[in-house]
């Protein structure tokens, strides 16, 4: 768990770094949905409004996740090699982008809502939710990234393979958000809540077990 706390730390340091990062992540949230407020002028469903969070958060969190390994170039690589095992780096950089995804879901919250209105009829649902996606996204992103990076850092990869694998967890998440908007009983839903929490797992041991091979090449 050592190699594990420094790597968030060192994520962190490198990010600060180039905290250009940070705020060009932020002003693409405020605009966009800036711009959905004038062209829905205020008046909103509930799916619209549930449709719209979950397209932005979801792609801010491709571009958060993309720089995972960002700073990583080969020799880099080499020297990690030498100092931690893969499995501490990866569950390290997935930790991380888990935390900046919490943050990054809960500002997207805050500005949706003070510009789109709060129409929760379960705000704890809604962020057990949002926490419960952070971890899946960053889980898959963080493996995705690392893929990209071997790749040549193609800042197409992480989207193209990301959203196919995304997939089951965004058709359920969707599905429990829009509940917990309209109107949420923890005894119906608790069904979809373990399955949401089972794929996140899955996705976490998947990413645990196949990065060492990645490393490897």
């Amino acid at each position: 768990m050592q190699g594990v706390f420094q790597i968030i730390k060192l994520n962190f340091r490198l990010e600060w770094s180039a905290r250009q990062s940070y705020f060009s992540l932020l002003i693409y949230i405020l605009s966009t949905v800036y711009i959905s407020n004038l062209v829905f002028e205020q008046t909103i469903g509930l799916e619209s409004w549930n449709a719209f969070f979950w397209v932005i958060f979801l792609f801010a969190a491709v571009q958060a996740a993309y720089r995972s390994f960002y700073f990583e170039a080969d020799r880099r690589f080499l020297l990690y090699f030498g100092l931690v095992a893969p499995e501490s780096l990866i569950l390290g950089k997935i930790l991380y982008n888990f935390l900046y995804l919490g943050v990054l879901g809960l500002f997207t919250v805050l500005i949706f809502g003070g510009l789109m209105g709060f129409p929760m009829a379960n705000p704890e649902a809604f962020l057990l939710i949002l926490f419960l996606s952070a971890l899946g996204f960053s889980a898959i992103l963080t493996l995705v990234s690392g893929i990209a990076a071997k790749a040549g850092a193609n800042p197409a990869l992480p989207a193209i393979l990301s959203i196919p694998l995304l997939y089951p967890q965004i058709i359920t998440l969707s599905k429990l958000s829009l509940r917990s908007l309209s109107g949420f009983s923890w005894e119906v839903n608790a069904p979809l809540l373990i399955v949401l929490s089972l794929l996140a797992l899955v996705s976490l041991l998947l990413s645990y077990l196949l990065f060492p091979y990645l490393w490897r090449d």
